[in-house]
């Protein structure tokens, strides 16, 4: 889905919006996995594209991300808001980035729950994109949010792996 948004005169503000949601499947226990979606520097090494994660407060970080998609690449500018934490089953992940390719919001609920095989961690949420990067489409966004989530997500089990061994 997509709409504009009022801008300057002759300026396309178009704006996508996107649902999120999959899961995944980790290999280790649902304390492990909470433990490093809750350790910063994991969330650093395994967001694409992170070249700065800084704490502002509890729950609270200033993010810096270089990130390309299809021919725009770009930095982005922004933040990483933790909150309704409800150890060791959910929390929403809040992100808000701007650049000069346009801008990202993001709020996701993250959950954990028991499976055969570890923990299955599964997303819902949406993403709301506008600027030049907007402009790529939705079919194409909505392929590169999946590559992104996917990334991190298998990153982030091999983070845990790493830890469990």
């Amino acid at each position: 889905m997509s709409r504009s948004r009022p801008g300057s005169p002759g300026e396309r503000n178009e704006v996508l919006l996107m649902n999120l949601q999959g899961t995944q499947v980790v290999n280790a226990p649902v304390d492990a996995v909470w433990q490093a979606l809750n350790d910063p520097a994991v969330l650093a090494a395994c967001t694409p594209g992170c070249k700065q994660l800084v704490a502002v407060g509890e729950d609270s970080y200033t993010v810096l991300l270089e990130l390309g998609i299809a021919a725009i690449r770009g930095q982005y500018t922004g933040s990483l808001r933790i909150t309704e934490r409800q150890a060791p089953v959910s929390y929403r992940l809040e992100i808000k980035g701007e650049g000069g390719p346009g801008f990202v919001t993001s709020s996701l609920l993250v959950s954990l729950g028991e499976h055969e095989q570890g923990t299955l961690l599964s997303y819902d949420g949406t993403a709301e994109v506008g600027g030049t990067i907007a402009r790529v489409g939705q079919r194409v966004l909505g392929g590169v949010a999946k590559l992104i989530m996917g990334q991190f997500f298998q990153a982030l089990a091999e983070q845990v792996r790493n830890r469990v061994a």
